[in-house]
């Protein structure tokens, strides 16, 4: 008998099934792409390989107007640099395209309508120097929301908001915010979001304590990240994500995003979260320290393979190796290291020879 596909959401168009399973790297152009961003590109391209799914290239660039001019050209230079050879980017094209967030805003909008049609969205007027007072000390993640903008009325009994009305010169009073505790009093989510991330293994995330209503639209109107990110996944038919453990916190709010969603089962993506890079003594890298950027290792005379072989070997390769095939034949996600690696840079080459 034919698999019968599970429904699908008004915002998801169904070609998704028709999409042959991918991992992506989708970095974000604000700046140089540095080691450790060539770490997470290479492992996520090795594992998406090794997978035998597709290897797929996104810029999230969900504010195009905040992207350095040139920025992400650099980038791709950088990872073509690198060795990666994707099976989709913006150069490449594909049927996932486009590979731009900031080309995607009409399908955030589609999903953001299918939260509000639930009650979910509630305007919030409160500004990022009010919440910091609250809590000076918050997380990375920044403050757990403590309600002061959410509405009385359970979600059910609420009115759907004009998510079309018009702003004041691009910018509006308010943010939008997705009404997590509400989904929780309605039934639709548990206090306590559990998955098992393929690398750190189980987690459990209390949605009240440690997560909370987050921003999903911006005053200006742009998509926040948390659903830019759920939304681009489910629809590129990501089947692993994998990123760095700094946003193992996000996997929560995308998880949570994509339950009230309505996204089926075989469409959330696994995930998987390495340990960031860090130098011999341990420290966290200097992104601006031109040594550590990809750029900057190039001009210094580093090969592309050289550096290849030096991140295999600060995660643990049985055979380190700048070799790519070899890389992905004997990769295993399960054998690389949970906490930070310790990377030491390469000796240099001859600069003539920094192209492979």
């Amino acid at each position: 008998m034919p698999s019968v596909r599970p429904p699908l959401p008004s915002w998801l168009c169904s070609e998704v099934f028709n999409l042959t399973p991918c991992g992506r790297f989708a970095p974000t152009p604000t700046g140089a792409l540095h080691v450790g961003n060539g770490y997470t590109a290479l492992l996520a391209h090795i594992s998406a390989k090794a997978r035998g799914l597709k290897s797929v290239l996104r810029v999230d660039d969900l504010d195009p107007r905040a992207t350095p001019a040139g920025c992400v050209e650099d980038q791709l230079e950088d990872l073509s640099w690198l060795g990666i050879r994707y099976d989709e980017s913006p150069t490449t094209g594909g049927p996932r395209g486009p590979y731009d967030q900031g080309s995607r805003a009409e399908l955030y909008r589609r999903a953001l309508e299918s939260l509000n049609q639930k009650g979910l969205l509630y305007p919030c007027r409160c500004s990022r120097r009010e919440l910091a007072a609250l809590a000076p000390h918050a997380s990375d993640e920044g403050v757990i929301y403590p309600g002061l903008c959410r509405p009385s009325l359970p979600p059910h009994k609420r009115e759907p908001l004009n998510l079309d009305e018009p702003n004041e010169r691009g910018v509006r009073s308010y943010a939008l915010r997705f009404d997590l505790i509400g989904a929780i009093q309605e039934g639709l989510l548990s206090e306590e979001l559990r998955f098992i991330d393929e690398l750190m293994g189980a987690q459990a995330f209390s949605l009240i304590d440690q997560v909370g209503d987050f921003v999903v639209r911006r005053r200006d109107d742009v998509c926040a990240y948390q659903l830019a990110c759920l939304v681009d996944d489910v629809s590129q038919r990501c089947a692993l994500v994998l990123r760095g453990a700094d946003l193992l916190t996000s996997t929560a709010r995308q998880l949570a995003l994509a339950t009230c969603l309505g996204v089926p089962g075989e469409l959330i993506p696994s995930y998987a979260h390495v340990g960031l890079v860090v130098d011999a003594q341990g420290e966290r890298l200097a992104k601006r320290n031109q040594s550590c950027q990809l750029s900057g290792l190039r001009e210094a005379g580093v090969s592309a393979c050289a550096l290849r072989e030096s991140l295999a070997r600060a995660w643990g390769a049985p055979s380190p190796t700048g070799d790519l095939d070899a890389l992905i034949e004997d990769f295993q996600l399960s054998a690389l290291p949970r906490r930070s690696v310790r990377w030491s840079p390469p000796e240099s080459d001859d600069p003539r020879a920094t192209q492979e």
